[in-house]
């Protein structure tokens, strides 16, 4: 007899147990914060958020990458509970700035 792993929710509890412990926001809203031009940008933006907790997702408008060039016209959207707009707007106004400065650009030479 094969044994398998657990099944369902509680193989999610398995993969992602810092997921699992956040409190439940039944009243909040789901607003957008970000849109961008790519699910790269937009992957990078939700990781930043999520560094400095505050919850986010991704509403990709490639329809999974089976259909890019509807992107065009929904983008690829970050999005926050309405508590974490002003934040999440200013986190990522912040690295937007690092980004323009040059700060956050590599040291090597590529020429």
């Amino acid at each position: 007899m094969v044994r398998r792993g657990p099944s369902g929710a509680r193989a999610a509890r398995a993969s992602y147990p810092d997921a699992m412990n956040r409190a439940p926001r039944p009243d909040g809203r789901i607003v957008e914060a970000a849109n961008f031009g790519s699910r790269m940008e937009t992957d990078a933006a939700i990781a930043l958020l999520e560094a400095n907790g505050i919850q986010a997702s991704g509403k990709y408008g490639d329809a999974g990458g089976w259909l890019p060039h509807i992107a065009l016209v929904d983008g690829f959207r970050v999005m926050v509970f309405d508590d974490d707009l002003d934040a999440a707007k200013a986190l990522l106004g912040a690295e937007a700035q690092l980004e323009d400065d040059g700060e956050l650009e590599d040291d090597v030479d590529p020429g």
